[in-house]
């Protein structure tokens, strides 16, 4: 694939394609939240004077879902806050194959 990590402005990293940057968003109930950072512990959100988050979220591409996760609040990091994951499943398009034919 034509994918590779590059560094934004502000340094957060993110994926690049044929040209186009990922948008990744973060979405906990009704509210969404732009990631700055996504490791595969944690993430980066922009937030600031935001309650701490919990509970069940979702990783979105643009307007399409990535990730299922469960997060929690670990700490506040400049303007933003850092999540942790305790439980992140990628979504795909495909069922999973639990046997063998």
């Amino acid at each position: 694939m034509d994918e590779y990590l590059a560094a934004g402005p502000t340094g957060e990293h993110h994926a690049a394609r044929r040209g186009r940057v990922r948008t990744l968003w973060l979405e906990v109930g009704a509210r969404r939240f732009r990631i700055v950072d996504l490791e595969r512990d944690s993430c980066l959100i922009e937030a600031s004077q935001t309650a701490a988050l919990r509970g069940h979220a979702a990783i979105f591409d643009g307007e399409e879902q990535i990730v299922q996760c469960l997060i929690m609040f670990a700490a506040p990091e400049g303007r933003g806050q850092r999540l942790l994951f305790k439980r992140r499943t990628e979504v795909r398009a495909m069922p999973a194959v639990d046997f063998e034919r």
